[in-house]
């Protein structure tokens, strides 16, 4: 799996959104905003999501990215990790290792927590043997869980043009 700056998996779209994702109802969160979904860099170079969705294509074009961002109303710096669990173990590298706590031989990473300020995000790419099926995102804020995304990587077919 090809992981650059805190990223896993690749991305793509299908329009929607799914029930399956969950905001935390914690009143301390309340000051928070977040999306899952396709992205494309922005300002300052951090990928920011202009799509939601919860379908993912398994396209693994560089240009194609999904992932999250988190936004902190009041602008002030917060903590931040994810973990992802998959359908099914990804390939383990040690870039893999290197960037992420592995567990389960590959099937649950975990990133490091990490102060951020006004915005968290995290892009996503896909390497060609990342599993189809339904993959599990849980983002922490401040040690706590803030939001639990489950979205559904689907085969890619045929050719997009960016």
């Amino acid at each position: 799996m090809v992981l650059l700056f805190g990223s896993v998996l690749s991305l793509a779209l299908v329009f929607g959104a799914s029930s399956l994702d969950a905001k935390s109802k914690n009143k301390k969160f309340k000051q928070y905003n977040s999306k899952f979904g396709v992205m494309a860099p922005g300002p300052g170079g951090k990928y920011r999501v202009y799509a939601e969705t919860n379908y993912i294509y398994r396209n693994v074009d560089k240009e194609y990215v999904h992932g999250f961002e988190v936004a902190r109303k009041d602008l002030q710096r917060f903590m931040g990790h994810f973990e992802i669990r998959f359908p099914e173990p990804i390939t383990i590298t040690p870039e893999l290792e290197k960037a992420y706590t592995v567990m389960e031989g590959g099937k649950f990473i975990r990133s490091q927590s990490e102060i951020h300020w006004e915005v968290y995000s995290s892009p996503f790419w896909f390497s060609p043997d990342d599993p189809l099926g339904n993959y599990e995102l849980k983002i922490f804020i401040d040690g706590e869980l803030y939001r639990t995304v489950v979205y559904e990587v689907v085969p890619f077919e045929g050719t997009l043009t960016f």
